[in-house]
Formats: structure tokens, sequence, C-alpha cells
């Protein structure tokens, strides 16, 4: 089994490039007989020798130029691993990767747009998906840090409050139950009623704070399906505010009025309790703190 160290084929390499040992040392800020003596081990290691020597010139042998190679591969990409670890690490740069829920894209896009400005060499990867697989990426950690409503309690999590989340009851404008001076959720259980798919973070908070029983086979996994539902006259719909604030103002749909709507939920941005997070993610978090 044939062994070799960074060390040496960093050495070999030099060596051969440079065309002796004295450049070699000078490049590599060690003394000449450390650059000789590993070229020697890797030599040893090896078990063929892999350059001649005529005069003042070196130069590789047939197996020293496919060891060559070798350590020009090698070195280049830990050099350029190193690289790209430096600009992660780097708190002006840097890459971050954010899972976020699909009611939280339409703000957490005008705050990275923001972030971009003040740190624009940062690079970023955006996640927008529904609470089973903000779940999957806490638990595995394969995000640097989630945007979600509530929480799970079974996984070990840090987690920091940011900003109010009201939930809303929405209707076609021409919908009956706007003209009722009082609308109750007995009035609701009577309408099809629209919202996220079983499991999401929207429909059971609507469950346990109402009461309301799903019992419309209709499930919709988006909340821009949900609000076209809604304009369609197909239903009432449950939404977070901050997703539909342009199609309210506009008058698309309106927001009904009935107890106990709006529901003041939290965003909140997560991480694993293990995760270190990188300079960038960081900052991210702060900057999400401060500026909302």
């Amino acid at each position: 089994m044939i062994n070799y160290t960074l060390k040496q084929l960093y050495s070999f390499e030099s060596v051969i490039r440079l065309g002796g040992f004295t450049s070699a040392s000078k490049e590599l800020h060690i003394t000449q007989p450390a650059v000789y003596m590993q070229v020697q081990q890797l030599q040893e290691n090896i078990g063929a020798k892999l350059f001649h020597i005529n005069g003042k010139k070196i130069s590789p042998t047939f197996l020293g130029k496919k060891i060559y190679q070798t350590a020009i591969e090698t070195i280049n990409t830990l050099e350029n691993s190193r690289l790209e670890i430096n600009e992660i690490l780097n708190p002006d740069s840097g890459h971050l990767q954010i899972a976020v829920a699909t009611t939280a894209n339409s703000f957490i896009s005008t705050l990275l747009s923001k972030f971009k400005k003040e740190f624009p060499k940062m690079t970023f990867y955006i996640d927008v998906t529904n609470r089973h697989a903000l779940l999957d990426n806490l638990k595995n950690n394969n995000a640097d840090l989630v945007i979600m409503g509530e929480p799970p309690k079974d996984i070990p999590l840090i987690s920091k409050a940011f900003m109010e989340n009201p939930l809303i009851a929405i209707a076609h404008p021409q919908n009956d139950l706007l003209n009722k001076k009082k609308v109750t959720i007995k009035d609701l259980s009577k309408e099809t009623l629209l919202t996220r798919e079983i499991g999401s973070g929207t429909r059971i908070t609507i469950e346990r704070f109402t009461g309301l029983n799903f019992n419309s086979e209709i499930q919709i996994n988006s909340n821009e399906a949900i609000v076209e539902a809604v304009q369609a006259g197909l239903g009432i719909g449950f939404v977070s505010m901050h997703s539909v604030s342009l199609q309210l103002k506009n008058k698309i749909i309106k927001q009904l009025n009935v107890e106990p709507f709006p529901i003041i939920r939290k965003w909140h941005i997560v991480h694993h309790a293990d995760a270190e997070l990188s300079p960038i993610a960081r900052r991210f978090k702060q900057f999400i703190i401060d500026n909302t």
C-alpha cells in the first residue's frame, strides 16, 4: 500500500515546478534539507525513483510525472476548498442556507433583499416549503436557519420569536357572510372551508382555536392556490395576513370578521441546538430580529 503525506506532495510539486530544492525551500518557507527529506521520504514510500538530478537540473521520471500530476490535482483541490471555506466563514460574504414556511416567503424575500444590500458578496439558497419539510430540515440540520410558525417541542432547538403572524379568514367580495353583522364559527361550519394540507401549521392552529372540523375533501398545498380558490368563490380561506396584504388592499378578497380571528401567532427564526452558526448566519439572524 502506497502512503504519502500532503507535506511530501507539496514539496515534490514545488521542486519539480521550480526545478530545484533551493527555489522550493524559499517558496515553502522551510530549509533546503527539509524539502529534500520530504521528497526522499515520498520516493521511499512509493518505492521507486521519482526524479533525476543532472547538475543543477532536476527532472521527473515517468512515474515522477504521474505523481507530479497527482500532486497538482490534490493541491488545487485543497486550495479551492480553502478559498471556499474562507468565503463561507467571512462575516461579510459567506453562503446562507435558509428554509422558509410558504406563508413567510412574502416578507422573507424583502428582508433578504435588504440584507444582501448590506453584504453584497454573500450568497444564499432559500427553500420555500411546507411544515413537514421544515421539520426534516431541523431534524437533519440541513439548513442554517429555518423561518416558521410554532417550532416543534420534540427537537432540541434554539428559537427566537421575531414578529406577529396574524391568521385571518378571507372570502370572496360578494360572499353573503360579509353582509352579516355578526359571523360565528357555526356560520363558517356551513361553508366550504379552504386551508392547507393535514399537518400544516395553519390547519393545526385553526383546529385548536376554533374546533372547526375540516370535513371538506379539498386540501390545498399553497397560500396562492387558497387565495385563487377564494377569488373563484369556492369557499372561505384561512391564511396568514402577511401573504395576502396586496390582495386585501386591492379588494380582490376581503377579510371576514369572525371570532376568534385574527388568531395571533408568532414567526420564529430557528436552528438546531447543536448547530454552530457561520458568521453570515449569525448576522442574518440578528438582522431579522432587529428589523421586524
